[in-house]
């Protein structure tokens, strides 16, 4: 009887230091520029959510310049159950047009740079809870309405 021998990929038999060296080696060969450009522009996106969520409550005129951008959405305009998300859809079209435009840019820009990635893992989720406590308005709305009331958009 003959018995076929099947060979075992070298990475799940070696010894687990050579194993994290051929892991390394093998996301060295990427550069990580592509990964902070997808994630900055995430971050992007969600600081453009959040500034046009406040623009749209200080003044009905800035809720219905943000709500023109996503008037094109289905039920963005109606009653009901089933209808009218108002300025949401204007909110959620700009956010999408900043994260599509701001990855291409990143991207390109930053394809064939390497980032050190333990360093941008902090700053990443450090902007993010940051953009997040953002939205609670006890915490936001005493900057937001003195920043408004500066810059003239509320009297």
């Amino acid at each position: 009887m003959h018995r076929q021998s099947h060979s075992v990929p070298s990475l799940l038999v070696s010894e687990p230091k050579t194993v994290a060296v051929k892991i390394s080696s093998a996301l060295k060969a990427k550069p990580s520029g592509p990964l902070v450009a997808a994630s900055t522009s995430v971050l992007f996106a969600v600081f453009t959510l959040l500034v046009t969520h406040h623009l749209s409550r200080l003044t009905p005129e800035l809720e219905q310049a943000i709500f023109a951008f996503g008037a094109w959405i289905p039920w963005a305009h109606g009653t009901g159950p089933n209808g009218n998300i108002g300025s949401y859809a204007g909110k959620e079209t700009l956010a999408a047009l900043v994260w599509a435009i701001s990855w291409a840019g990143f991207h390109l820009a930053w394809r064939r740079l390497d980032f050190d990635l333990r360093i941008w893992l902090w700053v990443f989720v450090i902007a993010l809870g940051t953009l997040t406590l953002g939205f609670l308005h006890p915490i936001a709305d005493p900057l937001v309405l003195t920043l408004a009331g500066w810059l003239g958009i509320i009297q």
